[in-house]
């Protein structure tokens, strides 16, 4: 059975020849071990005295040329790393959401301040940093915001490029410059400020949430256009004992766009995966409401129970994830540790389908060797019928 329909019968609880495996994106560190490491690190080049002073110089001007070209390139190396380990689906990102403004900061293009640092493997990475948006004159005069069917066109450009390259050899997930809508209004006004902006500006929360969404329907349906066949949509949504939010208030705000969007993406006859990462137990039947096929990432160091969670909506949204990043997908693990948590996962979650086994997340801590001991774990015992004593 090929990926591709392997993936989709999955989704549509028909039966498969084996559980199917899925990649949430590798970072540089895991490509670079699949694909090559460059002569010069990009943590030399990135931190030398001539690009800092470039970059603290022209920055913003050279952005979009220069540094938007380099991800696109990472980006790509991202997919095909995850084709050549042989993952059935895989996380194909395009990110155009950053602006570089000096050496060590960059905005994200929704409100948020990052800092650019070493990943401890000779790569660069980002961390969140703050909020960009403080006041409703920051919100006005916001310079960073993009043309929406600017980035529809870029994400039809490039996701057509990946799927005539890949898309025979993977069931390629799609995400393009959108990130979840809740996640962006929490990013650009802080997390200690969203509840006073959700109660005293909700003038301004109404157009943030519309202005995400316009960009999430318009670059969904660039994908699909290129012919991506599954929509990723990634909106952390708790924290690892529970949500960020009342439930009910996540679905009064944030809701509606979201069952606008996959409705529309439903309607094209594409599929339509949710990524959160903590424990997002008592949000399930809400995400699932809106009308998703699967949900990501059942993170393993939350409360969450994907056990559990297969008995409650294994029929209703298929699982994704239980594979954890933290120690199992390390280089602190042995290869028997992780040969035994595939076939725990396999034998309980396998039966009946619905369930696409993957790492519940990317890290740069992630040695590719140890998701190849994963997937020849899966290839060895998931075979349908599970047989796993």
């Amino acid at each position: 059975m090929n990926p591709n329909k392997r993936i989709i019968n999955t989704f549509e609880g028909k039966p498969v020849d084996r559980v199917p495996t899925f990649c949430a994106m590798v970072e540089d560190r895991t490509f670079n071990e699949v694909l090559g490491s460059p002569p010069v690190s990009q943590e030399k080049i990135l931190t030398n005295p001539l690009t800092r002073f470039v970059l603290d110089r022209w920055g913003k001007k050279v952005s979009k040329n220069l540094f938007q070209t380099e991800l696109n390139r990472a980006f790509e190396k991202r997919i095909k790393a995850q084709v050549e380990l042989g993952f059935d689906s895989l996380w194909a990102i395009l990110d155009e959401t950053f602006t570089v403004t000096d050496h060590q900061t960059m905005v994200r293009f929704s409100g948020s301040v990052y800092k650019i640092e070493p990943d401890g493997y000779g790569n660069m990475t980002y961390m969140y940093s703050g909020p960009g948006i403080k006041t409703r004159e920051d919100f006005e005069s916001w310079p960073y915001w993009p043309n929406a069917d600017d980035l529809a066109h870029n994400s039809y450009t490039f996701f057509k490029k990946m799927v005539t390259k890949y898309g025979d050899r993977s069931c390629l997930f799609g995400q393009a410059s959108a990130y979840g809508i809740h996640e962006s209004l929490l990013w650009a006004v802080g997390f200690e400020k969203m509840p006073i902006w959700i109660m005293k500006e909700k003038d301004l929360v109404k157009r943030y949430i519309e202005t995400c969404e316009e960009i999430c329907f318009k670059t969904n349906m660039a994908m699909i256009d290129a012919g991506i066949p599954v929509i990723i949509q990634t909106d952390d949504l708790a924290f690892k004992s529970g949500p960020l939010m009342n439930p009910k208030l996540i679905d009064e705000l944030f809701g509606p766009s979201y069952q606008r969007i996959i409705k529309a993406v439903h309607d094209r006859g594409v599929k339509y995966v949710f990524h959160s990462c903590g424990d997002n137990t008592l949000l399930f039947d809400t995400i699932i409401k809106w009308g998703v096929d699967g949900m990501h990432a059942y993170e393993t160091t939350s409360n969450v129970d994907i056990y559990r969670e297969k008995e409650i909506h294994g029929d209703q949204a298929t699982i994704i994830g239980g594979v954890g990043v933290d120690y199992l997908l390390t280089d602190r693990s042995t290869d028997e540790e992780i040969v035994k948590e595939v076939k725990r996962l396999i034998k309980s979650l396998g039966p009946g389908g619905r369930f696409i086994i993957a790492p519940v997340h990317s890290l740069s801590s992630i040695p590719a060797q140890k998701l190849r001991v994963m997937l020849q774990a899966v290839y060895e015992y998931g075979n349908y019928p599970i047989s796993i004593n």
